[in-house]
């Protein structure tokens, strides 16, 4: 039960943000840390869709492979790189994502894997 929860919860946030603020707008917050990077402001939209594509991608994956740790695994290292690059480049951006939430489930799900 509570690896379902998990697997639901992180596929839910995963696919939820690689949609809403980065596919269907993409939310200017997204834009302003790809173009700290340097990125032009056409190239921030693809680099925010692109990213919207891995973070879709990895949700699904974690749907079709809930029994693997391996998308659990990539889930936390992910999340980490994302909370560093964020950290580094926007660290006011850094409240407004679900971080420690992602994290969290991660973990849990891990845990819970290796009990099964």
């Amino acid at each position: 039960m509570t690896l379902s929860l998990c697997r639901f919860a992180l596929a839910f946030i995963w696919i939820y943000q690689g949609i809403v603020p980065k596919w269907l707008g993409p939310h200017d917050d997204e834009l302003a840390m790809n173009q700290v990077l340097g990125a032009s402001h056409e190239q921030a939209v693809w680099i925010a869709y692109g990213g919207g594509a891995l973070e879709v991608g990895l949700g699904l994956a974690i749907l079709v492979w809930w029994r693997r740790r391996w998308p659990y695994q990539l889930s936390a290292l992910g999340i980490g790189l994302l909370s560093v690059f964020v950290l580094w480049l926007g660290p006011q951006f850094l409240l407004a994502a679900f971080n420690a939430a992602i994290l969290a489930l991660s973990m849990i799900a891990l845990v819970e894997l290796r009990r099964s």
